[in-house]
């Protein structure tokens, strides 16, 4: 399903995928095998969309505060609680759910940007390292921004490609990507293979925004099961 809607929208692999197997794995095996297929995806559509890249120069502080941003987050990925995790992306979620539907005509100002790229890069690379999941802030302000759709594209799979492989070392430092984690995430590219190319095709004959709220609610619902699962357990 995440690679699906990745094929669509150039988001959701992990912002689906996670939270699901989260449910049953926990937060932080979830994130670690997430990886990657996350990374196989991002390199895909960022190399074909790479005749966009000097148009997104511009964001190059979102890239770097990032990178730190994922370290100090992996720290926290490996340090804390499962079920504080859980309501963490439980709540990210939901206000991404809530700024889509109240704000459905936001956009940003040059000058804003140029100020916010910094602070925004930074939340955003601490949201991957802790949760793996930095779509809901990375979507939201890029598109604020309203990029054009190559551009898009391009952007927002090279940050989360980015975050994905500062993640990744960051991981095997502390000790938590393991050999068998690995070989998981390797089987998960077996229904990637399958889905992401349909999401490719079915992009071009569906209304996206009909899409885009289906999406939604099913995050939603996948938002209620986590707190659930938390304050049960």
């Amino acid at each position: 399903m995440g690679a699906f809607v990745k094929g669509v929208t150039g988001s959701g692999l992990p912002l689906i995928g996670i939270p699901f197997m989260a449910s049953f794995l926990g937060v932080e095996h979830a994130v670690v095998v997430m990886l990657v297929p996350s990374t196989v995806a991002n390199a895909w559509i960022v190399w074909s969309n790479r005749a966009a890249a000097g148009r997104a120069r511009h964001l190059l502080p979102l890239f770097t505060l990032g990178a730190v941003g994922t370290v100090a987050g992996t720290w926290v990925l490996v340090s804390f609680d499962d079920r504080w995790l859980s309501l963490g992306l439980a709540s990210m979620i939901i206000a991404y759910a809530v700024v889509f539907l109240t704000k459905p005509d936001l956009q940003f100002t040059r000058g804003f940007t140029d100020r916010a790229n910094a602070p925004v890069g930074l939340a955003a690379g601490a949201l991957q390292g802790a949760t793996g999941v930095s779509g809901p802030l990375i979507a939201t302000y890029l598109h604020g921004i309203r990029l054009e759709r190559d551009t898009y594209l391009f952007a927002i799979t090279a940050l989360y490609g980015t975050f994905g492989t500062v993640q990744i070392f960051a991981l095997l430092g502390l000790g938590s990507f393991t050999l068998t984690r690995f070989w998981q995430g390797m089987a998960t590219l077996i229904p990637l293979a399958f889905a992401l190319p349909l999401g490719l095709r079915v992009a071009r004959t569906i209304s996206h925004r009909a899409f885009e709220l289906s999406v939604l609610t099913l995050l939603v619902v996948v938002a209620l099961k986590l707190v659930a699962n938390s304050v049960s357990g």
